[in-house]
């Protein structure tokens, strides 16, 4: 790899000006860090991002976090770039676009905040799609928030989609998402284990599953949860545990045909929409009967009600408060979310406009309800004792850190239709020691898989490795208001800088080798990735979203990820870099 950069930078010519800065203006780059979470694969591949990187002249120190440290230091900012992955919380484009708007609580980039804030670079004209909307050099709530809001409210399926291929080409316009690879979803699961399901969000079910001779199964997801507050929870190892604990309106299963579908829960049925004269449309859900919580209470309609006021308000402050937007009344000052109970068991919610998703939102663990005397107690779904649910399981124990066991909840309405009397969730990040336990049968499934394991599980396992498909995207995220300009440059503005550092960053982009990482790191399948939004996502008229991204005539996405043209994007992006970066190839 060094050598093949090494051997471009010799013939790499120093081309462009950037507002009077010529060549001789080049300083030292700065060295850079990246942060990752404990996992070999993390590590792999920032090891690999530090050696490419470290062959144009750039160095690059790692750093390793464990999970929730982790999640917390890229949620406030403070690193310069950083893993991240995003899988999709319903199959409509906007899963992975209204997260990068200035108020979501999953901008771990910080678009629209800090120093980014008062940025005013960006356009958007919306006149030809009928809105009288023309920013020139406007900030990015002026644009990209707007452009979201609009796609929100546009109940046009070809507009939306159009506006959706815009905002996306917004976003890998900055640089700030570096897309690396589509996921896969790699796991070990015991032969014997039946009735397993898992959806492409990556949530797995074992409430329905049996094994030969046991009342018990030991599993391993991750290390210990975030949250398993369903309003707090952004999780996918959080989700899990909410998808055994909590009921919503309705849920994911599968079809006689093993296909996934979303069916009613809590609710009696899905009932169709009533388009009301101002174009928003009002849905009426009766509860069925019987409904109780874990400690025996019953659960009413109320409770939704109070459940989804809360996880949508700035009190909470919720990561997944946003995905209440499309309720009307969401966000307007003297104004509440217009979801209310119209007796215990009818509730009456109303949306500003059609959303075509509905109803994968009601499976989001973000709308199950929750009861509001236990959340009370700040800490209450952090200890078994104080946990209430409504949904197949209750913690029987909880030792943090170690294992939360889940016991079948007796007073679950279908608890007749649990067949697994208890799960024994893991907490481990350790891969190694998750496969140990798998291969001695200890445990039944493991969702994390040692790197320098895989060709050897794939060869010796072939009914028990699993690869399935998964709608995510395996990125990097590059915090915006980390400046990568050495200091020759710093009588720049701050519109100035941000449009050098967009460039730097898409430059660096092209110098990883996405091919390699999929396949020498990865090696499940994984789709190198030329955009953000994921491979599973589609278009109105059937084809893949991603591959329509970009405007390039020659290639799909914003960048070519062909193996043949990976020695052409070095030698541009070494091109670019030499602008503002002194390089000596080590």
């Amino acid at each position: 790899m060094k050598k093949i950069i090494a051997l471009l930078l010799t013939v790499a010519v120093t081309l462009c000006l950037l507002t009077g800065c010529k060549a001789k203006d080049t300083g030292a780059p700065p060295t850079l860090e990246y942060l990752y979470n404990t996992s070999e694969s993390h590590q792999a591949i920032g090891e690999y991002i530090q050696s490419a990187f470290g062959a144009a002249g750039i160095t690059v120190n790692l750093t390793n976090q464990e999970w929730g440290t982790f999640l917390h230091t890229r949620k406030i900012g403070d690193f310069t770039f950083a893993r991240n992955g995003w899988l999709a919380d319903y199959s409509d484009p906007i899963s992975f676009l209204d997260m990068w708007t200035t108020n979501s609580g999953n901008n771990d980039v910080q678009f629209g905040k800090g120093n980014h804030k008062s940025v005013n670079i960006y356009s958007l004209d919306l006149r030809d799609e009928g809105y009288d909307i023309n920013v020139e050099n406007g900030t990015w709530a002026e644009t990209y928030d707007a452009l979201i809001g609009i796609i929100k409210s546009s109940t046009d399926t070809e507009q939306r989609y159009r506006l959706m291929h815009l905002a996306e080409d917004m976003l890998m316009d900055t640089g700030c998402i570096t897309p690396l690879y589509f996921y896969t979803d790699l796991y070990m699961k015991d032969k014997n284990l039946r009735g397993f399901y898992s959806s492409p969000l990556g949530y797995k079910f074992f409430m329905h599953t049996t094994y030969p001779g046991k009342s018990s199964i030991s599993v391993s997801l991750a290390s210990e949860p975030e949250s398993i507050d369903p309003a707090l929870s952004s999780t996918v190892d959080g989700a899990t545990m909410i998808a055994h604990l909590s009921s919503g309106l309705a849920r994911w299963s599968v079809d006689a045909d093993g296909k996934l579908i979303i069916v009613a829960d809590s609710a009696e049925s899905l009932s169709e929409g009533v388009i009301n004269d101002d174009g928003s449309v009002t849905y009426t859900y009766t509860l069925r009967k019987g409904l109780k919580w874990s400690d025996g209470s019953p659960v009413t309609a109320g409770d939704f009600e109070f459940s989804w006021k809360r996880a949508a308000s700035a009190e909470l402050g919720a990561d997944y408060g946003y995905m209440f937007e499309v309720i009307k009344g969401y966000g307007e000052k003297n104004s509440e979310l217009m979801v209310r109970a119209l007796d215990d068991r009818t509730l009456e919610v109303t949306l500003s406009v059609p959303v075509a998703y509905w109803n994968e939102l009601l499976a989001f663990p973000t709308y199950c309800p929750v009861k509001s005397e236990a959340v009370k107690n700040e800490g209450w779904a952090t200890e078994a004792e104080t946990y209430i649910g409504n949904g197949p399981y209750v913690i029987s124990s909880w030792e943090h850190n170690g294992c939360i066991t889940l016991k079948k909840n007796e007073n679950y309405i279908d608890r007749d239709k649990v067949t697994m009397p208890e799960i024994k969730f893991f907490l481990s990040d350790d891969a190694n020691n998750m496969l140990t336990n798998f291969k001695n049968r200890s445990w039944q499934l493991i969702d994390n898989l040692p790197t320098n394991e895989i060709d050897a599980l794939k060869r010796d396992y072939p009914d028990e490795f699993i690869t399935a498909g998964q709608i995510g995207t395996y990125y990097i995220a590059w915090n915006i208001n980390r400046d990568l300009l050495p200091s020759s440059f710093d009588k720049l503005s701050a519109n100035e800088r941000e449009i050098a550092n967009a460039e730097i960053r898409r430059a660096l982009s092209l110098i990883i080798d996405r091919n390699y990482i999929a396949e020498e790191i990865g090696k499940a399948g994984q789709i190198p990735a030329s955009s953000f939004v994921a491979l599973g996502i589609k278009n109105p008229d059937g084809s893949e979203f991603c591959s329509t991204a970009g405007n390039s005539d020659s290639f799909i996405g914003y960048f070519d990820v062909s193996r043949e043209a990976y020695k052409e994007n070095v030698y541009y992006a070494l091109d670019v870099l030499m602008k503002y970066y002194n390089l000596k190839i080590p």
